[in-house]
């Protein structure tokens, strides 16, 4: 497939790519980041590309090579993934299966990739990635067991550190070679490998409190390399979207990699942030999208890679600072993609609703506490505090009921309400006058206004008084 221009400038995607430059030029001030590359990518195809920055004396380029950190675990996640497809491994198997004698060998490959196998974040006593070389062996000992394989999610660079030395026991080869032959030719991605080449962008350390900069150190990963140690460009990795986007180019099924892509613990509710992680690859929870893709951090390099495959775009941002690049950066740049690809929503249409339905919305009083009460044209009934800023609860009477009506009750459908029974309760003329929920009853009416005590009324009636008389003698009366 053809690949976008070296010149980043040369897709300007109009107005929009205008927009798309001015986040990125944002991101690189705000970040004093020394380079920033990012790409937009609208129906599975990289539609837009950008840069700000130097490298050296030259801006950036699509071929600028930057270290993309823990991004490399997609990576080799894909790589287990196409070796289990080819019955090469399996990854319900434990790790012994491959690596007999580890201090994880119970874990299963599936644990590995997901981030629940116990493992710590790194190996003990390792310094790496932030000085000198990574370990020989990445779980040397038990101490890097942090609980049972399940118990809970514990990112972990030492899980990926061993399945790469999995991949290397099954194939009998270095795992990068492995990763070149079954991933990175058939994609295309002749500039992604462990290697920095001759186009590397140094990685930068940016001064707090001045406008200074220090190189960082790059070492040697060794056994950590499968969880953090890969190079690449701008264009393998918007080409590296497109992948994830479906583009699969026989490297995976389509089925496979939607596996890989479900998260979690993800919420699945629009509006509530969450994040999960499926097998090698992480998942957000964004403005009612679910979004999913990879950060990377090394010392002196930041890249990100997001995409929705339900619309068929993503974003990548690299950078070659240590701080300073958020993964938001290219959530900004997705947003303004999916505000340009959104379909139109359907149109509004009015629906007829039976009556004795239509008589339960509006205004309900849980005592003195107000409540909202909206139909939806799905069938559904909305019961909202209006005191508070909870979110609605949902409601729907039986299908054997909606248009009817509904004569015992509404069923909840989320929330604390959950299987709850909403019951409706009528006068002899079939009007709604109370609602029932969890022992709380809901009426049209708030409930009488107290009386004030007897003494209050008696200071009423005598500042009343003071007051005419006041008035009346031409002084301003004065309460006291």
């Amino acid at each position: 497939m053809p690949q976008p221009s070296s010149d980043p400038a040369a897709q300007p995607l109009g107005g929009v790519g205008l927009l798309l430059l001015r986040r990125l030029a944002e991101a690189q001030v705000m970040g004093r980041v020394p380079s920033v590359v990012g790409c937009a990518l609208i129906d599975g195809r990289t539609a837009w590309t950008g840069a700000r920055g130097r490298v050296g004396d030259a801006p950036p380029t699509l071929d600028t090579r930057y270290r993309i950190g823990s991004l490399t675990k997609s990576f080799t996640a894909v790589l287990v993934m196409r070796l289990r497809d080819l019955g090469e491994l399996r990854t319900d198997e434990p790790l012994d299966r491959y690596l007999p004698g580890t201090a994880a060998g119970d874990r299963t490959l599936e644990q590995l990739l997901g981030h629940t196998s116990g493992l710590a974040a790194m190996t003990p006593g390792c310094e790496w990635p932030y000085s000198g070389v990574g370990p020989a062996d990445p779980l040397p000992s038990a101490a890097g067991v942090l609980c049972a394989a399940g118990e809970r999610f514990q990112y972990s660079n030492i899980g990926y550190a061993l399945l790469g030395a999995a991949i290397e026991r099954v194939r009998q080869q270095p795992w990068e070679d492995v990763l070149a032959r079954e991933v990175l030719a058939p994609l295309g991605l002749r500039c992604t490998g462990t290697a920095a080449g001759v186009d590397a962008a140094t990685g930068w350390s940016v001064h707090p409190w001045a406008p200074t900069l220090v190189a960082e150190e790059v070492g040697d990963a060794r056994a950590m390399a499968a969880a953090g140690a890969l190079w690449s460009t701008p264009a393998d990795l918007a080409r590296w979207a497109e992948f994830l986007l479906g583009d699969g180019a026989d490297v995976l099924h389509p089925d496979t990699l939607a596996e890989m892509a479900e998260p979690s613990r993800l919420s699945g509710r629009d509006g509530e942030p969450g994040s999960g992680f499926g097998l090698g690859l992480q998942a957000v929870r964004h403005q009612g999208r679910t979004l999913v893709g990879h950060p990377g951090g090394i010392p002196g390099y930041l890249a990100t890679i997001w995409v929705d495959r339900g619309r068929g775009t993503g974003a990548v941002v690299v950078g070659n600072a240590s701080t300073g690049l958020s993964p938001s950066r290219a959530l900004d740049i997705l947003d303004i993609v999916g505000e340009q690809t959104a379909p139109l929503p359907e149109e509004w249409t009015p629906q007829d609703l039976p009556g004795d339905l239509l008589g339960l919305a509006g205004y309900w009083y849980q005592g003195p506490r107000p409540h909202a009460v909206q139909l939806e044209p799905d069938g559904e009934l909305l019961l909202q505090p209006m005191s508070t800023r909870t979110k609605p609860s949902r409601f729907r009477a039986p299908a054997s009921r909606f248009g009817r009506t509904p004569q015992g009750g509404l069923t909840g459908l989320d929330g604390a309400y959950a299987g709850e029974e909403l019951r409706v309760r009528r006068d002899p003329e079939g009007r709604p006058v109370a609602l029932e929920l969890a022992g709380a009853r809901f009426t049209r009416d708030p409930g009488p206004v107290p009386d004030p005590a007897p003494e209050l009324r008696r200071d009423a009636a005598a500042h009343t008084a003071s007051r005419t008389t006041s008035g009346a003698a031409g002084r301003p009366g004065r309460i006291r």
